[in-house]
């Protein structure tokens, strides 16, 4: 059976003690979406992550899965998800085959599909040349790399990662984030947690962004950029720039190397900035214009939580 929504939260909230860590969130997820949630240290999300995974109780709330309530039916819900939790779920003492073959066999797959799931998804993150030797011996981002290739093992229909990528190498990175990309084109749903806002805009179509446990903003990044009305004008120049050149014209304008970034919100402060443009006779290299980048729409939109706490 297919679900339009494939993960449906309503008025989640979950306290420890007195600290409130979410308050009444709700979303829904689409069955193929690549969802990233976003927010600043405390803001909620590893325990969101952690009740939508089956791996924390004691909320207020309901979350479905595949139509599939998470507390009175786990069994059914865990055969759809593959969890990557922010510790890893290995065993130090086995090889990563033998974790594979494990965690793999408490799905009761037939021995060859074992065999082959296992030796698909260590290729898929680099490490099918490591399957034999002991855990123990990786590295943080070969033990993160075979960790989220056990998430894959029962072919699950959501996938649910928090920081995949935090504190890895260049190259464990890259394996995790080609891997996702390849699962999600495949028509797998990818939820992940994250702190780097350049995978944000790499890989996810839609974004949760939570503070102080509130859901602040919901949506897919163009949705979310109607947010911003600042534009940025961005002009490169072959000659040398005068750090007050524009200093005197009540402009928003930054000086950085041989660029000159300008900041406006109306067509008539364009106007302006174009019109002392062309009056300063600077050799132009480059000119680009912009609606604003990730960082300050993120910055933007926590400031709603802050507001509600």
């Amino acid at each position: 059976m297919i679900f339009l929504n494939c993960i449906e939260v309503k008025g989640l909230s979950k306290k420890y003690g007195n600290f409130q860590a979410l308050q009444d969130v709700s979303l829904e997820i689409k069955s193929g979406d690549f969802l990233a949630i976003l927010g600043p240290n405390g803001a909620g999300k590893s325990t969101l992550m952690k009740i939508i995974s089956t791996l924390l109780k004691g909320y207020n709330g309901r979350v479905e899965i595949c139509g599939y309530d998470i507390e009175k039916d786990t069994k059914k819900v865990r055969e759809k998800i593959g969890i990557v939790p922010e510790n890893f779920l290995l065993y130090d003492k086995l090889s990563a085959w033998e974790n594979m073959v494990f965690f793999g066999g408490l799905y009761h797959l037939p021995r060859k599909v074992l065999f082959e799931r296992a030796e698909r998804f260590l290729k898929s993150v680099e490490m099918w040349d490591w399957r034999d030797k002991k855990v123990k011996t990786f590295s943080f981002g070969m033990k993160q790399r075979v960790n989220i290739a056990r998430a894959f093992m029962n072919d699950p229909d959501i996938i649910l990662l928090d920081e995949p990528t935090a504190s890895l190498d260049v190259k464990s990175a890259l394996a995790i984030k080609n891997l996702l990309k390849e699962i999600n084109a495949r028509g797998k749903t990818v939820v992940f947690t994250t702190h780097i806002l350049t995978e944000v805009e790499e890989m996810a179509n839609k974004v949760a962004i939570l503070n102080f446990g509130y859901l602040v903003a919901f949506g897919t990044l163009e949705d979310l950029s109607k947010n911003i009305t600042d534009k940025t004008l961005t002009v490169e120049v072959e000659d040398h720039l005068q750090d007050d050149l524009f200093a005197q014209n009540d402009l928003r304008v930054q000086k950085i190397g041989q660029k000159i970034v300008f900041n406006y919100t109306t067509t008539q402060e364009l106007d302006r900035i174009i019109n002392l443009i062309a009056q300063s006779n600077l050799s132009l290299k480059s000119i680009n214009s912009s609606n604003g980048d990730f960082n300050r729409l993120f910055l933007k939109l926590i400031d709603k939580g802050r507001d509600k706490n």
